[in-house]
């Protein structure tokens, strides 16, 4: 890696030295550097040393291996004209069902990752329900599954099945329960709509039309599970704080707060901070996600989401009357659904 010049003082800086400096913000604090740059690199903690103190140069092949671990950007990004440049990475799901276990375990590796650095927090401007919330409940859990799997990965084995809990695999059930039971351990902050909860619905009720559900008691059924989902939720806002079961207990005290605004979001951002580090998600074709560690695009995206908190009603804590009035209208929407299917 090339040195450079540090422009305030004049003093030789190496771009080798910057990223070791950004991989000590990436790796938990509790992780040593040296044993993760020799794990990942494959080589002895005699030559991690020396590729952190700069003695030996990291080579192209190896910056793309920690860069791919980490999730990080391969370049700096640069400003020219005005115009800033960005690096995201971005993860494409395919039809492949074995790619979306894929994509559930990477979610799990980066909420343990999360959690295990602290301070830790997640802002989630959320256009649809935060994913995680989906996966308390059983029947609701297999819906999404195999809603996921079949309708917008078109997994070419779904292609002519009908909705049936038994017929989701075992293994993403699992992972998704993790990924629940992780996502309840970490400070959270969600900006929710009136619209959030839209999309859900609309798949129901298209599942509902097609013929995909094995019965209308089934349909009717999982919106009853949405009902509890929304009811879980709503008992959280009321106490600012996460829990698993239907009441706190002793170890329950993960802050959470909700917010409701009336801005269109456009889109799912999620901003999280471990530690030093600070990442911005961003959902693209409801799965494929963009993540950028950019220190530029990461302060922008707060200052973005602290102002959309700032113009939102708050639902937490004695909001009484304000998240009353919210969540009436989520119910009321969950009871029109089922009245429609229960007419049809």
């Amino acid at each position: 890696m090339k040195s450079q010049t540090n422009p305030k003082t004049g003093e030789p800086r190496t771009v080798q030295a910057e990223f070791i400096s950004r991989l000590k913000t990436v790796i938990p604090p509790n992780h040593s550097l040296v044993d993760e740059l020799a794990d990942i690199l494959q080589v002895s903690t005699d030559s991690a040393y020396r590729r952190i103190r700069g003695e030996t140069a990291l080579t192209i092949d190896e910056v793309s291996r920690l860069c791919s671990h980490y999730r990080i950007p391969f370049d700096h990004g640069a400003v020219k004209n005005g115009k800033a440049s960005v690096t995201f990475s971005y993860h494409h799901l395919s039809d492949n069902s074995s790619n979306f276990i894929d994509y559930l375990n990477s979610v799990v590796s980066d909420l343990k990752r999360i959690k295990a650095t602290e301070p830790n927090e997640i802002i989630f401007a959320a256009e649809d329900i935060p994913i995680f919330h989906h996966f308390r409940f059983p029947l609701l859990t297999a819906f999404k599954l195999f809603y996921w799997s079949k309708s917008i990965l078109n997994v070419p084995e779904m292609e002519e099945l009908r909705f049936d809990p038994a017929s989701v695999p075992e293994k993403p059930v699992k992972l998704v329960r993790e990924i629940y039971s992780l996502y309840q351990t970490i400070p959270s902050i969600e900006i929710w709509t009136e619209e959030t909860l839209d999309s859900t619905l609309k798949q129901v009720e298209y599942y509902y039309e097609s013929g995909l559900f094995q019965s209308k008691e089934q349909a009717i059924e999982l919106l009853a599970e949405i009902g509890k989902m929304i009811a879980g939720v709503e008992k959280q806002a009321a106490l600012s704080m996460k829990f698993t079961g239907d009441v706190p207990d002793a170890n329950s005290n993960v802050n959470y707060s909700l917010y409701n605004s009336d801005l269109m979001m456009g889109n799912n951002c999620i901003l999280v901070t471990a530690g030093g580090a600070r990442f911005t998600y961003l959902v693209h074709n409801t799965f494929n996600s963009m993540l950028t560690t950019s220190q530029s695009f990461n302060e922008e995206t707060e200052r973005w989401l602290r102002n959309l908190i700032r113009k939102s009603n708050p639902l937490s804590g004695v909001s009484e009357k304000q998240r009353f009035r919210f969540f009436k209208k989520l119910n009321d929407k969950i009871a029109r659904t089922r009245e429609g299917i229960s007419a049809g």
